[in-house]
């Protein structure tokens, strides 16, 4: 006790002399308050579980803990915990930062069944498969968890089993319509709540049912269009989840289509590729402004024309590959926003196919699913 008495008073002693306080040394660093010095041990932080840690009432800024569920050392920031693991660096559980250079790499195969034509989204750092035709239209749905690689089973999607849906996320929900149950064209609008873990049903796509449409979800609003009803369709809606609305927007300026890819970076959207119901393959590439509700025509893109191809935004890029032309295809492409440019990237790690999902969290992305002549349920993990 009296030890330890004597090393509390000689703490304040040399915080009260020089406001430099030294452990191991009696000259500590200058620029330093504390400076710990040794050569057979370190020093050990408070250790807890994020149960634990979510519990600190109002963290400081800066504020050490180590977090024994995912063995990481993490910081607050004023509004987040970021993690230091082995694996990465993590916001919230979100990947920041580049830790690869487009490289692919396998991870865990799809749960459910090999299949092509579903949908592919991700909201908060999970990822969702739903729908698609294993050679029965599905309705099941799947969450991939990133951090453990690991799959779990959700809530069965309500409508009728089907391909050729849309699907997209808007502000913490999912969001999955339209699509073709056998050779029935939908238009039915169906919302999903992952902390319920559950669906709801909402107003209905007001255009034609089609299969093959075009969806993305900006911050606040999703935008449905283009696809099949046994003619190419232009036009295109915007929903409002808030007010579970539709509004007609300006028509596609380019020529109707299906099996087009879509994607969104600054909240604006990106739409190209697609083949006419004649069979006509397209590479053209545009952007819609939802805040002036304006088409503009981009850079066509990069590779050959071709249809069911994937695409994601990971950063300032976005990547589109995969598809077909009568021949599957397995090249990628990044297009630079700022430039407007393509250029050509690493060849997709699978097999050559179409009709894949996609979903991108922080800087990866992750494709799964599709068919390249059987259907498949390999994923695959893209990090920038």
């Amino acid at each position: 006790m009296k030890k330890i008495f004597s090393f509390l008073l000689t703490i304040i002693s040399l915080t009260a002399s020089s406001q430099n306080v030294g452990i191991g040394t009696p000259t500590p660093e200058v620029s330093a308050k504390l400076d710990i010095q040794s050569t057979n041990a370190g020093v050990l932080l408070p250790r807890m579980n994020k149960g634990q840690r979510d519990a600190i009432l109002n963290p400081a800024n800066g504020l050490f803990i180590y977090n024994t569920d995912n063995n990481a050392l993490e910081m607050w920031n004023s509004n987040a915990w970021i993690s230091f693991s082995s694996t990465g660096i993590f916001n919230n559980g979100l990947p920041v930062g580049a830790t690869c250079t487009g490289t692919w790499s396998a991870k865990a195969d799809f749960a459910g069944t090999a299949r092509n034509s579903a949908v592919g989204f991700a909201i908060g750092n999970k990822g969702y498969i739903s729908t698609g035709n294993d050679g029965v239209n599905r309705k099941d749905t799947w969450q991939y968890d990133p951090l453990t690689n690991t799959w779990a089973q959700k809530a069965d999607f309500p409508g009728s089993g089907r391909t050729g849906a849309v699907g997209f996320s808007v502000a913490g929900k999912g969001y999955v319509g339209t699509g073709n149950s056998n050779n029935i064209y939908l238009s039915d609008f169906y919302e999903y709540d992952p902390l319920l873990n559950s669906w709801t049903a909402k107003a209905a796509f007001p255009g034609a049912a089609r299969t093959g449409g075009a969806g993305f979800g900006t911050d606040t609003k999703g935008y449905v269009g283009l696809g099949y009803d046994g003619t190419d369709k232009l036009d295109f809606y915007e929903f409002d989840p808030g007010s579970n609305s539709w509004t007609v927007k300006l028509p596609f300026p380019g020529q109707g289509r299906n099996g087009s890819t879509s994607f969104v970076y600054d909240n604006k959207c990106y739409v190209g590729l697609g083949q006419s119901f004649t069979g006509i393959f397209r590479n053209d590439f545009w952007q819609y402004d939802p805040a002036g509700n304006s088409w503009i025509q981009k850079a066509n893109f990069g590779g050959i024309a071709r249809s069911s191809a994937t695409g994601f935004v990971l950063g300032t890029k976005a990547y589109m590959g995969t598809g077909t032309n009568g021949t599957k295809q397995k090249d990628f492409w990044e297009y630079d926003f700022i430039t407007n440019l393509w250029t050509l990237r690493s060849d997709f790690g699978g097999t050559a196919r179409s009709s894949t999902i996609s979903f991108a969290i922080g800087n990866k992305a992750w494709v799964a699913t599709g068919q390249d002549g059987v259907n498949k349920k390999d994923l695959w993990e893209y990090c920038q």
